[in-house]
């Protein structure tokens, strides 16, 4: 599951750097984009290269450490961040990835993935008014995301609004969503009598 997320965060760090260039001007090359979003964000290329090297090594703290040498506010910041602290998965490097979602989520407030993660890790902690602010804020800037759907689904399960949760389990249905949530909308389905 880990490499998984790790591929996945690759994946996405990839996609966000080159939008958030083509946000700043949309008449430069995909290559210049490149070019700038690596400058404006501290590192250099094969800086970020080595980066992921030492993540994929498992070499965290060597990978945190270089990434506090960068501009500690740019979307690869987070993004790598966020791989280092998965791939280390103590329970230090959990508190400490809440702690990121939150800040990444407050200094980027359009940035979909990092608010459903606030979100996520706010749900996890039961602190329920943060979860639902943040799921809330994720899917408005993507009410595609059949994750955030589920998510609301959990959240409203734990709030005991099982009306609620049906509504935003079927939305997270209609989306792609893994397998194994599938399974566990299924799961809290049965949880609450309902066997659909």
């Amino acid at each position: 599951m880990k490499k998984i997320l790790i591929v996945l965060c690759a994946v996405l760090f990839i996609v966000l750097g080159c939008d958030l260039a083509m946000m700043r001007t949309e008449k430069k090359t995909a290559q210049e984009q490149k070019k700038n979003t690596l400058e404006e964000s501290g590192f250099e290329e094969n800086t970020l290269e080595q980066i992921d090297t030492l993540i994929r090594g498992g070499k965290t703290e060597e990978a945190l450490s270089l990434l506090e040498e960068g501009d500690t506010e740019s979307v690869e910041y987070f993004f790598l961040k966020e791989m280092a602290y998965i791939e280390d998965g103590s329970e230090e490097a959990d508190k400490a990835l809440s702690e990121l979602y939150k800040e990444a989520a407050d200094l980027w407030p359009e940035w979909q993935h990092m608010q459903k993660m606030a979100g996520v890790a706010a749900l996890l902690e039961g602190n329920y008014e943060s979860a639902g602010y943040r799921l809330v804020q994720a899917l408005r800037l993507d009410m595609e995301d059949g994750e955030t759907w589920y998510y609301l689904g959990r959240l409203a399960y734990h709030e005991g609004n099982y009306e609620d949760m049906r509504t935003y389990f079927e939305r997270a249905l209609e989306q792609d969503l893994s397998e194994e949530k599938q399974a566990e909308i299924l799961w809290y389905a049965e949880q609450t009598g309902d066997r659909e």
